[in-house]
């Protein structure tokens, strides 16, 4: 019975060996996604205050240039990155959730 006890830490201690590899890689994609997020919406921000885009939206009604859509598509795409890093983070900490209660579970 012993030797199974210590067959079953073994195979607790890789499976979470594992999942803690997972867990690293996961957070690294939702730490480029804020990134990403963080770039686009700066640079949209930038283009429209300090590339005219402002004054050319405020100036026509309709048809509006490269100075309006740019920072339009990147604030997009800026909030697209962030809502998909939350959507991944909490894909994350729920399942970090759920591995602790695996491993109390084992440990009883």
């Amino acid at each position: 019975m012993p030797a199974n006890k210590d067959e079953t830490r073994e195979q607790l201690a890789l499976l979470m060996k594992a999942e803690m590899a997972k867990a690293r890689t996961e957070m690294r994609i939702v730490h480029a996604l804020w990134a990403v997020a963080g770039v686009a919406l700066a640079a949209a921000i930038l283009l429209w205050l300090f590339a005219d885009g402002r004054a050319q939206y405020i100036a026509q009604d309709s048809g509006h240039g490269s100075a309006v859509l740019i920072p339009a598509w990147l604030a997009l795409a800026g909030l697209l990155a962030a809502a998909a890093a939350t959507v991944f983070f909490m894909i994350r900490l729920m399942r970090g959730a759920l591995g602790n209660i695996v491993q109390r579970q084992a440990r009883k």
